[in-house]
Protein backbone atom coordinates (compact mmCIF):
# COMPACT_ATOMS: atom_id res chain seq x y z
CA UNK A 1 0.00 0.00 0.00
CA UNK A 2 1.41 3.28 -1.08
CA UNK A 3 2.08 5.73 2.02
CA UNK A 4 -0.06 9.05 1.23
CA UNK A 5 1.78 12.40 0.80
CA UNK A 6 -0.27 15.70 2.01
CA UNK A 7 1.95 18.63 1.02
CA UNK A 8 0.27 21.85 0.97
CA UNK A 9 3.16 23.82 -0.99
CA UNK A 10 4.34 26.57 1.84
CA UNK A 11 0.95 27.34 2.55
CA UNK A 12 -0.20 29.17 6.05
CA UNK A 13 -2.84 28.27 8.03
CA UNK A 14 -4.32 29.25 11.53
CA UNK A 15 -5.95 27.09 13.83
CA UNK A 16 -8.34 28.40 15.99
CA UNK A 17 -10.05 26.85 18.27
CA UNK A 18 -10.32 26.96 22.49
CA UNK A 19 -10.01 23.05 23.14
CA UNK A 20 -6.34 22.51 23.52
CA UNK A 21 -6.65 18.60 22.68
CA UNK A 22 -8.07 19.96 18.96
CA UNK A 23 -5.73 22.25 18.56
CA UNK A 24 -2.83 20.10 19.66
CA UNK A 25 -4.30 17.20 16.97
CA UNK A 26 -4.83 19.98 14.36
CA UNK A 27 -1.08 20.33 15.02
CA UNK A 28 0.22 17.16 14.99
CA UNK A 29 -1.79 16.33 11.81
CA UNK A 30 -0.15 19.45 10.10
CA UNK A 31 3.14 18.81 11.25
CA UNK A 32 2.96 15.51 9.49
CA UNK A 33 2.03 17.01 6.28
CA UNK A 34 5.07 18.89 3.72
CA UNK A 35 5.31 22.43 3.31
CA UNK A 36 2.77 23.45 5.68
CA UNK A 37 2.87 26.74 7.57
CA UNK A 38 0.49 27.12 10.71
CA UNK A 39 -0.24 29.21 13.41
CA UNK A 40 -2.52 28.97 16.18
CA UNK A 41 -5.51 31.09 18.58
CA UNK A 42 -7.43 29.82 21.02
CA UNK A 43 -10.71 32.40 20.52
CA UNK A 44 -11.94 34.83 17.78
CA UNK A 45 -10.43 37.58 19.33
CA UNK A 46 -7.29 36.46 19.17
CA UNK A 47 -7.50 34.70 15.90
CA UNK A 48 -8.60 38.25 14.68
CA UNK A 49 -5.74 39.97 15.80
CA UNK A 50 -3.67 37.53 13.81
CA UNK A 51 -5.49 37.93 10.65
CA UNK A 52 -4.77 41.93 10.90
CA UNK A 53 -0.72 41.03 11.16
CA UNK A 54 -0.20 38.27 9.35
CA UNK A 55 -0.90 36.82 6.26
CA UNK A 56 -2.89 33.70 6.07
CA UNK A 57 -3.85 31.29 3.13
CA UNK A 58 -6.84 29.82 5.04
CA UNK A 59 -8.19 29.86 8.39
CA UNK A 60 -9.88 26.16 9.81
CA UNK A 61 -11.79 27.21 12.90
CA UNK A 62 -14.01 26.05 15.65
CA UNK A 63 -17.53 27.52 16.07
CA UNK A 64 -18.40 27.46 19.89
CA UNK A 65 -15.79 29.53 21.58
CA UNK A 66 -15.98 31.51 24.79
CA UNK A 67 -14.27 35.65 24.03
CA UNK A 68 -15.60 35.70 20.57
CA UNK A 69 -16.99 32.71 18.67
CA UNK A 70 -16.22 31.37 15.48
CA UNK A 71 -19.97 32.92 13.70
CA UNK A 72 -18.87 36.67 14.90
CA UNK A 73 -15.28 35.68 13.72
CA UNK A 74 -15.91 34.85 10.63
CA UNK A 75 -18.46 38.11 10.40
CA UNK A 76 -15.37 40.48 11.31
CA UNK A 77 -13.14 39.25 8.89
CA UNK A 78 -16.07 39.13 5.62
CA UNK A 79 -17.03 42.62 7.16
CA UNK A 80 -13.21 43.93 6.14
CA UNK A 81 -12.94 44.95 9.96
CA UNK A 82 -9.35 43.19 9.89
CA UNK A 83 -8.19 44.43 6.65
CA UNK A 84 -9.92 44.50 3.22
CA UNK A 85 -7.57 41.95 1.73
CA UNK A 86 -8.52 39.63 4.13
CA UNK A 87 -12.04 39.24 3.28
CA UNK A 88 -12.09 36.28 1.16
CA UNK A 89 -9.57 34.09 2.97
CA UNK A 90 -11.21 30.65 2.96
CA UNK A 91 -12.68 29.74 5.94
CA UNK A 92 -13.44 26.45 7.24
CA UNK A 93 -15.79 25.97 9.76
CA UNK A 94 -14.86 22.80 12.11
CA UNK A 95 -17.46 21.89 14.58
CA UNK A 96 -19.45 19.06 16.43
CA UNK A 97 -22.76 20.79 15.82
CA UNK A 98 -24.41 18.90 13.59
CA UNK A 99 -27.88 21.28 13.34
CA UNK A 100 -28.68 22.17 10.16
CA UNK A 101 -29.62 25.79 11.73
CA UNK A 102 -25.27 25.82 12.48
CA UNK A 103 -24.91 25.23 8.87
CA UNK A 104 -27.17 27.57 7.53
CA UNK A 105 -25.41 30.33 9.57
CA UNK A 106 -21.90 29.16 8.34
CA UNK A 107 -23.51 29.91 4.79
CA UNK A 108 -25.07 33.00 5.46
CA UNK A 109 -21.65 34.48 6.83
CA UNK A 110 -19.62 33.50 4.17
CA UNK A 111 -18.07 30.42 5.81
CA UNK A 112 -16.61 28.58 2.77
CA UNK A 113 -17.15 24.63 3.74
CA UNK A 114 -18.13 23.27 7.31
CA UNK A 115 -16.58 20.17 8.59
CA UNK A 116 -17.66 17.82 11.68
CA UNK A 117 -15.69 16.74 14.41
CA UNK A 118 -13.51 14.05 14.78
CA UNK A 119 -11.97 15.39 11.48
CA UNK A 120 -10.94 12.71 9.37
CA UNK A 121 -7.03 13.74 7.86
CA UNK A 122 -7.75 12.99 4.16
CA UNK A 123 -11.61 14.47 4.16
CA UNK A 124 -9.68 17.98 5.74
CA UNK A 125 -6.67 17.64 2.88
CA UNK A 126 -9.42 17.19 0.40
CA UNK A 127 -11.32 20.11 1.69
CA UNK A 128 -7.89 22.70 2.43
CA UNK A 129 -7.00 21.43 -1.28
CA UNK A 130 -10.23 22.68 -2.72
CA UNK A 131 -10.84 25.63 -1.03
CA UNK A 132 -7.38 26.57 -1.82
CA UNK A 133 -8.07 25.58 -5.22
CA UNK A 134 -5.20 26.98 -7.93
CA UNK A 135 -3.38 28.59 -4.96
CA UNK A 136 -2.42 24.81 -3.98
CA UNK A 137 0.15 22.45 -5.60
CA UNK A 138 -1.52 19.20 -5.73
CA UNK A 139 -0.14 17.09 -3.37
CA UNK A 140 -0.02 12.84 -3.62
CA UNK A 141 -3.31 11.52 -2.63
CA UNK A 142 -2.26 7.86 -4.24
Amino acid sequence: MEKRIFDLGGKKLLIVDDDPVVRLLLKITLTSWKNTLFEVAADGAAALKRVATTGYDLILMDLQMPVLDGFETARAIRSGQVGISNQNIPIIAISADLSEGAKAKCLHLGIDEFLLKPLDTTTLYGSIQFQLGDRLRPGNLG
